[in-house]
């Protein structure tokens, strides 16, 4: 009998046991183009060919059944300790775009999108590996490589759907030069373990690596379940699609080919989370980006202080330290420094679902007899009320997710959950907040 190909070991180990992250990495990074996901607005699995050349990538590279911190960051920031919950910080700050359209085109306060603008226009980054507006469907996001001020301007928001941003690494030019990178957690653990398996295209060519703050992802079907509510029965009817359009938050807006805009609050959109989450987002471990250059958030800290947003910002290295500092004193960004406390605080409740829930999650749905990733970490010791409340909750995702709780959903109206997830939100952001 033939050992099996390390392709198909991903597949099995990986895909079938439901432990993809749909980060995109093994797409990416496989030499032979021999690994392609088929359906991104459906499940988005990687699925293979016949062509493996047995090198092993996919399978080095992929963040789906564990991630090893440790090694990464002594790699990345030496030997400075990690703090639990944000990882290793050189600074904390809360901050927005100078540039007040750019600033009010962001999820939060666009400091994402005026460094990489700034980056580019110095010439010192050739583009930048992100997850932006499809040239021909403009109603999702695809992980592309933009070399533009306007592609980057266009890339701007969130887009809250699965996206295996890596696939972009495979049209990665030979040629020589540094391109920004910016990406969810899964898509960076990805990128590191490429690095650190010493794929060239991988190497130090990306610089900066920026962090996106993430809970989790959704199916696209969130989306369309979403628009069906507001009246669009097919997003390949409209002309643009915002979740983060308007005063900060922002809304979920679907623009119609006749000028006509259909929205509902991004924190309303919330109610879709837990009857469309990628179930391998329910185990993930890092909120924070913690392995990136310079990590960015919502500044929930600001929440009610008016209609502009603003972001909370972790710098992490000396790269990510040097072009921070740089865009502040360049007037590229505005910012104010925060203590690492009132960084823990502004995500509290996040945190709490991330760096305390999640290891719970691990054991309990491996006691359930789920496949579930293996890290280097482990979790706080939790109280019995708080070990009570995460079975709850994961018994919460298992009902919403499954047919019969989805079709429940769809049958209600748009904003019937809404107000609901307000108040728990509210809520959960107090009570973790006075721990």
């Amino acid at each position: 009998m033939s050992a099996k190909l390390p392709v198909e070991i991903l597949i099995e180990t990986v895909v079938n046991a439901g432990l993809c992250t749909r980060c995109g990495t093994c797409v990416g990074a496989c030499p032979a183009g021999n690994i392609a996901i088929e359906d991104p607005l459906g499940a988005c699995l990687p699925a293979a060919a016949d062509a493996c050349t047995s090198c092993g990538l996919c399978l080095e590279c992929c963040p789906g059944a564990s991630v090893d911190f440790a090694p990464l960051e002594k790699v990345l920031f030496g030997g400075a300790a990690p703090n639990r919950l944000l990882g290793v910080v050189r600074g904390a700050y809360i901050a927005h775009a100078s540039d007040a359209a750019v600033r009010r085109r962001g999820s939060s306060g666009g400091v994402v999108t005026a460094m990489l603008l700034d980056l580019v226009g110095r010439g010192e980054s050739r583009g930048a590996v992100l997850f932006g507006p499809h040239r021909e469907e403009p109603w999702r996001g695809w992980g592309r490589i933009a070399s533009s001020a306007e592609e980057i301007a266009a890339a701007a928001q969130s887009r809250y759907h699965l996206s295996p941003l890596n696939t972009a690494l495979g049209e990665m030019p030979d040629a020589k030069g540094d391109y920004a990178y910016v990406g969810l957690p899964c898509q960076i653990h990805g990128l590191r373990k490429l690095q650190a398996a010493g794929w060239g295209r991988a190497g130090p060519g990306f610089s900066p690596v920026i962090g996106i703050y993430c809970g989790n992802n959704l199916y696209y079907e969130a989306t369309r379940v979403m628009l069906r509510k507001l009246g669009v029965n097919r997003p390949e009817d409209l002309s643009a699609l915002s979740y983060r359009e308007g005063a900060w938050p922002g809304s979920f807006a679907a623009r119609t080919a006749d000028g006509a805009v259909r929205s509902i609050s991004k924190l309303d959109f919330n109610q879709v989370i837990p009857f469309f989450i990628n179930r391998r987002c329910l185990f993930c471990v890092d909120l924070a980006n913690e392995l990136a250059d310079l990590s960015v958030g919502d500044g929930w800290a600001k929440e009610g202080s008016g209609t502009d947003g603003w972001s909370v910002v972790l710098v992490r290295t000396e790269t990510g330290e040097r072009l921070f500092d740089r865009a502040v004193r360049s007037r590229v960004i505005e910012a104010e420094p925060i203590t690492v406390e009132a960084a823990e605080r502004m995500h509290s409740h996040a945190f709490d679902l991330k760096k305390t829930g999640s290891f719970l999650r691990l054991r309990l749905w491996r006691g359930w007899g789920c496949a579930v990733p293996r890290y280097d970490r482990s979790g706080p010791r939790a109280t019995a009320g708080r070990r009570l409340f995460e079975l709850v909750l994961s018994l919460q995702f298992a009902v919403a997710s499954s047919w019969a709780g989805r079709a429940v959903y769809r049958a209600l109206p748009a904003r019937a959950l809404g107000g609901l997830f307000r108040l728990l939100r509210k809520r959960w952001m107090r009570s973790t907040a006075r721990r």
